[in-house]
């Protein structure tokens, strides 16, 4: 069977590792103020990878106790590395509360409060529709 060019490709791509729980991370831009509920979303992170399309990214993100919405422009799931959080999805009300050792997904296109309990650390996977490159690296 004759292998399309851009699977022989992806096939050729060097494994990488890397420290999640030792990242180091930089400040990251501020939530809109009126996605802000309470607290200091003063949130951090890293990408270790983007794809050329700026579509698909991989890193880690770290927040302290906080209360605040994220309007996804796409999808994502994670592992949380530290902490506990509740994750609710507006449109339904579901809730779920993360904590170490969890993986979560958040559904493409969702509006989601994010609680912060105890400071989250997370290692992430997102598919996006659009990207910011003013708000994030």
């Amino acid at each position: 069977m004759n292998q399309s060019n851009t699977a022989t490709n992806i096939a050729a791509l060097p494994v990488e590792t890397f420290d999640a729980e030792n990242a180091q991370l930089e400040p990251w831009p501020a939530f809109d103020a009126e996605d802000i509920i309470s607290g200091s979303p003063d949130h951090q992170g890293t990408i270790i990878y983007r794809d050329p399309s700026k579509q698909f990214s991989i890193g880690v993100w770290e927040c302290p106790p906080a209360k605040f919405i994220v309007h996804y422009a796409g999808c994502e799931t994670g592992h949380v590395l530290k902490g506990t959080a509740t994750i609710t999805i507006e449109k339904t009300g579901e809730s779920t509360t993360i904590s170490a050792g969890d993986h979560f997904f958040v559904p493409f296109g969702s509006v989601v409060t994010w609680e912060v309990k105890e400071t989250v650390r997370k290692a992430y996977s997102m598919f996006e529709t659009e990207w910011d490159d003013e708000r994030f690296y």
